[in-house]
């Protein structure tokens, strides 16, 4: 549902079943201007996976898209660079195009 609705949205997207394969597709794509992130990933949580994103490209937009945004650790709040709840698409389409204006600056 959310590859259609940013897509519905005029957003081209790339998807990936776990975090170490989402790790590998952004290796392959220079040209991912932005990734949207779950914290409850197969093995891999959403903190490693940002984490290493940190480390490669340290300034491509994060967004956390979780189903529990009361139990993000604090230290996972301050890598990504924004935390929108699932059901929120619309805080998401907010986020998704606020990051990829900044990116453009």
């Amino acid at each position: 549902m959310l590859v259609d609705v940013l897509r519905n949205s005029g957003y081209a997207t790339l998807t990936a079943a776990s975090g170490e394969q989402a790790l590998r597709v952004l290796l392959q794509r220079n040209t991912v201007d932005l990734v949207i992130l779950d914290y409850e990933m197969p093995a891999m949580r959403g903190d490693q996976v940002a984490q290493e994103i940190r480390r490669r490209r340290a300034k491509l937009p994060i967004i956390l898209f979780t189903g529990v945004p009361d139990d993000i650790p604090t230290s996972l709040r301050e890598i990504v660079d924004a935390v929108v709840y699932k059901a929120d698409f619309p805080g998401l389409l907010t986020a998704v195009a606020n990051l990829t204006e900044m990116q453009k600056k």
